[in-house]
């Protein structure tokens, strides 16, 4: 099946060799592969966060059996290896732009449901007894340069004017008394929203849920086929085939668009790197003066993101590498190490204890993708979280839950709502990213940082 990135990111079995997997892997007991021919009122395509979701809500919520197929081991996607942060928000138009393009009262709905969504994720821990390492108090954007703190400024009155936020602004003084100091602090903007987690005890805890309340989760279940028999779909694996009702697809990143002709060149895989520290010492903490356990992003187009682990690990993380082979994932870690230590240059010589990628997933609007197909309305889908699919994720499969079921697509605010338009030329996409990513990143280093 044709992929965008080298077929070394689609080899579905080899580990990732994450942090997560090595603190917390995922016991695959109870999720084998299908390996019959079976039958469903809905199957779920994808089993990460969007999907083990939606299987959890159709079963705890709907009382509705689904089966969830996944490409790889359960967790072994986006939902396993991400950084962990539980965050707003999933799109990457600004407010200005979001509201000019869908008004002030869908925006206002969207940013909404991202709050809710954080708060689902909370909710889905308590109910479902879900530990999954809940950290810090909001999330912080750092000003990476002097003039980015103003542009702080105005969002975090946006962000208190329009959607009831609560925002602090803390001088670069300021937040080096509250957060740390490093070559690229000027200031930071907290948001009291959000949190960091570990994403594969999230995804772990998902699926043990889901399966305890009736669902049927089949890893190592890649779908090579899907066609219509008469009022059913068919969806072939190489071990069996299951015949539903009603499909959901819920793959992100990873979406075989060849699968079916609606999903062809509407996402755009981009990938993002992760490399973790050995656990920090108080010393070494102490010179760059680091007190803060909040997700936290910096202002740069090609922005960083990085927090500190419970156990002192320090992860950082980039976007990057438009290849997708076992080379260009060994080039990206080195200049990450690099770009590490001149950010935060007390811990330049700090050895890394892991490192690992994998892709976030964007739409050419720059908004999610959710809802049903117009022509088919047995097929639901939910993608496109723009590096925010902690939250954003496991609210969507709720939420494709109640539309498989009948729920009204006006559920969905309009900023997220339907299938987004194609990339034109979609065979090139990569190449339009390639040339955003050196734009990008020539305008951090004119601008500064």
């Amino acid at each position: 099946m044709q992929r965008l990135y080298h077929q070394d990111l689609y080899d579905f079995a080899r580990p990732v060799e994450s942090y997560w997997e090595a603190s917390a892997p995922l016991a695959q007991a109870g999720y084998g592969p299908l390996e019959d021919d079976a039958r469903c009122d809905v199957a779920v395509i994808g089993g990460g966060y969007t999907g083990l979701s939606a299987a959890l809500h159709l079963a705890r919520d709907h009382g509705i059996e689904a089966r969830v197929l996944e490409a790889g081991p359960i967790g072994w996607g986006a939902s396993g290896r991400n950084g962990g942060h539980c965050t707003l928000a999933a799109s990457k138009l600004s407010i200005e732009q979001m509201i000019g393009r869908y008004g002030e009262a869908e925006t206002k709905r969207f940013f909404a449901s991202q709050r809710e969504a954080i708060e689902l994720v909370d909710a889905i821990g308590h109910d479902e007894a879900i530990d999954f390492d809940r950290q810090g108090d909001g999330n912080l954007e750092v000003a990476h340069r002097p003039a980015a703190f103003a542009e702080l400024q105005a969002g975090a009155e946006a962000l208190q004017r329009l959607f009831g936020l609560p925002t602090r602004l803390m001088t670069r003084e300021a937040f080096a008394e509250q957060g740390y100091d490093s070559r690229e602090q000027f200031g930071a903007l907290h948001v009291g929203v959000g949190f960091g987690l570990h994403p594969l005890k999230l995804a772990a805890g998902l699926a043990e849920a889901a399966r305890r309340r009736g669902a049927r989760i089949h890893g190592r279940s890649a779908v090579r086929a899907w066609h219509r028999e008469g009022g059913r779909h068919r969806l072939v694996t190489a071990g069996g085939s299951l015949q539903a009702e009603r499909v959901i697809l819920a793959t992100n990143g990873f979406t075989p668009e060849q699968l079916h002709p609606a999903f062809v060149g509407r996402p755009l895989p981009a990938l993002s790197n992760i490399v973790t520290t050995r656990p920090l010492t108080a010393e070494e903490l102490a010179a760059q003066r680091w007190q803060n356990e909040c997700p936290t992003t910096n202002t740069r187009d090609m922005l960083f993101y990085y927090r500190l682990l419970p156990d002192r690990r320090f992860l950082f993380g980039a976007r990057g590498d438009t290849r997708g082979d076992l080379g260009s994932a060994g080039r990206m870690r080195d200049w990450m190490v690099r770009r590490l230590g001149e950010v935060f240059p007390a811990w330049r010589e700090v050895p890394i204890s892991h490192a690992w990628r994998g892709p976030i997933c964007m739409t050419r609007r720059l908004t999610p993708a959710l809802g049903r197909l117009e022509d088919e309305p047995s097929v639901a889908f939910g993608f496109g979280y723009h590096g925010n699919g902690v939250n954003s994720a496991p609210w969507s499969g709720m939420m494709l839950a109640r539309l498989i079921t009948g729920a009204p697509l006006d559920e969905v605010p309009a900023v997220m709502r339907g299938l987004p338009p194609r990339f034109p030329l979609p065979a090139l996409r990569l190449w339009a990213l390639r040339a955003a990513y050196l734009y990008y990143r020539l305008r951090d280093d004119v601008l500064g940082g």
